[in-house]
């Protein structure tokens, strides 16, 4: 998976066995329809892609991958509970593309960019009318596919 954002926070690196470290790092990502909305995400670099983060700064713009993981886990209490974390394993600069100082009135508006293809549509001569004596009442299915 991938998400693009601003470095809000790097912590520092935790090393939790003799052979296991973390870093977390948190990253805003920007909501397209109100900034006031903008979703704050705890990601983690374990092992030697702490590393990684040596090379970023907070306010610096990047490309994260990362894989989720989910782990099971059994209190002292006998609870059961699951567990998720965002594990990243590339990060990237990123060109801020937006000046920060326009507010969202004056930023000119870009094309959401598409990961399907719509089909083609028919004009409507083209379009069948419902057989003579079929019912009147029943939807007609002009959908292209």
């Amino acid at each position: 998976m991938e998400l693009i954002g601003k470095i809000e926070e790097i912590r520092q690196l935790t090393q939790r066995t003799a052979t296991f470290s973390v870093r977390e790092f948190v990253l805003e990502v920007e909501n397209q329809n109100n900034s006031q909305w903008n979703d704050h995400i705890l990601l983690q670099t374990t092992n030697n892609n702490c590393a990684l983060l040596d090379n970023f700064s907070v306010g610096q713009t990047v490309k994260v991958q990362f894989d989720i993981r989910g782990r099971r886990w059994q209190g002292n209490d006998g609870t059961e509970r699951v567990f998720n974390t965002l594990s990243a394993w590339r990060i990237e600069a990123v060109a801020d593309t937006q000046p920060t100082t326009q507010t969202a009135a004056q930023q000119p508006q870009a094309a959401a960019p598409q990961s399907y293809q719509t089909a083609p549509q028919q004009p409507a001569s083209q379009v069948s009318e419902p057989a003579a004596g079929s019912q009147t009442n029943a939807p007609v299915d002009d959908l292209p596919f």
